[in-house]
Order: structure tokens, then C-alpha cells, then sequence
């Protein structure tokens, strides 16, 4: 008997007091805290290197097979177009008439994320305005 109220003494002191008004917030470790991205960071994601690199990235998922000098299945009329396996220099051979195609291949594909296509809309309308100078 005595272990039993030595067991519901304990308990009805550990419940917390619900009858406070007061709401405090409870200060979470940093490692939890979300992470900010520094904006030298997101500057350098709307680059024209930035928008280049996520566009190689997706289009060497997407278009690879066929636009890679260094693979079996590449295509040679889609290498004069572009070649992925060169790297940041990878657009330089793109003319004004392979961009909107670029985009119509890259527009409706699910795998693609919402930041992705943002960088490359960015990315091809920087490379027009650069072909165009």
C-alpha cells in the first residue's frame, strides 16, 4: 500500500500545471534550426554559370543518352548541337534556334523540380540576350 501511494504521489507531481496562461517558447538547438542560405549563394544560382551548371545537370539526366560525346549512343547531329561532356563550356556551340527547344524538351517532364525550370528559363533567356550581342 505504501508503494502504491508512494507511486501516485510521484505521478501527480510530474503532470504539468495546465492551468497557465502563459506560453513559453522553448529554444531549439541550433542543429535543428532550419539552415539560411547565404545570399552570395542564391546570387550565384541566378549566375548565368549558376543557371548553366543546373541546366547541364538536368539535361545530362534528360538528353545525355544522345547529347554525350563520351557515350555509345551519342548522336553526332546532337553533338554539333550541343555536348554536354564539355563541361561548363558546354553551350558554347548553341545557336538562338536550339534554345526554344531546350525548353519544349525540358518544359513538362515531372522529374524536373519548379527550381530547376526556373534556372533554366533563366539560363536561355541570358544565353539569347548573349548570342544576340
Amino acid at each position: 500500500m505504501f508503494l502504491f501511494a508512494l507511486v501516485a504521489f510521484s505521478v501527480r507531481t510530474c503532470v504539468q500545471d495546465t492551468n497557465t496562461s502563459e506560453i513559453k517558447d522553448i529554444p531549439t538547438p541550433l542543429e535543428a534550426k532550419p539552415k539560411e542560405v547565404p545570399k552570395l549563394l542564391i546570387a550565384e544560382e541566378n549566375s548565368f554559370e549558376g543557371c548553366s551548371k543546373i541546366t547541364r545537370g538536368v539535361l545530362i539526366t534528360h538528353c545525355g543518352s544522345c547529347h554525350q560525346s563520351s557515350l555509345d549512343s551519342h548522336k553526332a547531329g546532337a553533338i554539333q548541337i550541343f555536348d554536354l561532356d564539355m563541361g561548363i563550356n558546354w553551350h558554347t556551340s548553341l545557336s538562338e534556334e536550339n534554345l526554344p527547344g531546350i525548353a519544349q524538351r525540358t518544359q513538362n517532364k515531372s522529374t524536373i523540380t519548379e527550381q530547376q525550370k526556373e534556372a533554366i528559363a533563366i539560363f536561355l533567356k541570358l544565353k539569347e540576350s548573349q548570342l544576340k550581342e
